[in-house]
């Protein structure tokens, strides 16, 4: 006679309403969302990991995820941190953005397509949306090279300037109406006509270099107080740190070799300099805005020194 176990029948347990929540990211090519299954323990590395595993990126560490906050800025999610805990409290929504945290000096460290062409598409947008300042003469330049890299070869039948004022190509701030549009558009066809036989991945990297050469590459900025209580705002990047005012004195230049320790106290945030034994002190307007601000400096400066051999 078989042996029969007798089994307690239990109440079903939803996992996937208590634990588990997907989340949408949004990568810089603009095109669907990624979506990425996560428990409420998940940290930011996680799912960093899945979306860049998805989009085929081998180089992640360049990459950070942002999200819309509840005062209407962008801000970087810690990726040490669980993600669901800090878009409950911070942010507008349940979306995050893929986007180039860490900037480099050499394109060639870039060694994987697909991520030299999300580093691409990354300074393309800050040209676009006026974050990379630049004259209307690099402007043309930076636009062949990226209908280049978009479509190749010019072809006279097919991007025609009614066609391609479709496409978002020059710095939003240029083209007020589509009369400008249009008058602009004839001599980025020239220039594009002028890179015939470039490989499109070459054209990436020529619109990287030239993108590199504009004022702001790679720069966050936050605005803050002096020990005066003066309004400045300190501009982080690839170099250092950069104290700039806004009577337009010299801005104050604190490079990641040259910083010693990064500290915090309250609303202070603390930059210690051993170049004459400088100490500068950086009022933020609460605590956590101090916190979020120190913490990013601090990476950035692990990144970059003496890290360098992370690149």
């Amino acid at each position: 006679m078989p042996f029969k176990l007798k089994l307690k029948r239990s109440k079903q347990y939803n996992v996937a309403s208590k634990n588990v929540f997907v989340i949408s990211v949004k990568p810089l090519d603009n095109n669907d969302s990624v979506e990425c299954t996560l428990s409420s323990q998940s940290l930011g590395l996680e799912c960093l990991s899945n979306v860049c595993q998805k989009l085929q990126i081998q180089q992640e560490h360049y990459f950070g995820l942002q999200f819309l906050s509840k005062q209407g800025v962008m801000r970087w999610l810690d990726l040490e941190r669980p993600v669901k805990k800090q878009l409950d409290k911070h942010a507008q929504d349940m979306t995050l953005y893929l986007r180039v945290l860490y900037f480099v000096t050499d394109v060639n460290v870039l060694y994987d397509e697909v991520t030299r062409n999300q580093y691409f598409l990354q300074l393309k947008s800050d040209v676009i949306e006026g974050k990379l300042p630049c004259s209307q003469e690099q402007a043309i330049l930076l636009a062949s090279y990226s209908l280049q890299a978009e479509f190749s070869d010019h072809n006279p039948e097919r991007h025609t300037p009614e066609y391609l004022s479709n496409f978002a190509l020059l710095p939003k701030h240029m083209i007020p109406d589509r009369n400008i549009q249009g008058a602009l558009m004839e001599p980025v066809i020239q220039a594009h006509r002028s890179l015939q036989g470039l490989l499109p991945s070459l054209a990436e990297i020529y619109y990287i270099l030239e993108a590199q050469q504009l004022e702001g590459y790679g720069q966050d900025s936050y605005i803050t107080k002096d020990h005066n209580r003066e309004d400045v705002y300190i501009a982080v990047s690839k170099l250092g740190i950069f104290i700039k005012r806004y009577n337009l004195q010299p801005a104050d230049c604190f490079r990641w070799n040259e910083i010693t320790n990064l500290s915090l106290n309250k609303k202070v945030f603390i930059i210690e300099c051993h170049v004459k034994q400088r100490t500068f002190p950086l009022q933020l307007e609460d605590v956590d805005s101090a916190k979020y601000v120190w913490k990013m400096c601090a990476q950035q400066h692990q990144f970059h020194f003496p890290a360098k051999n992370q690149q």
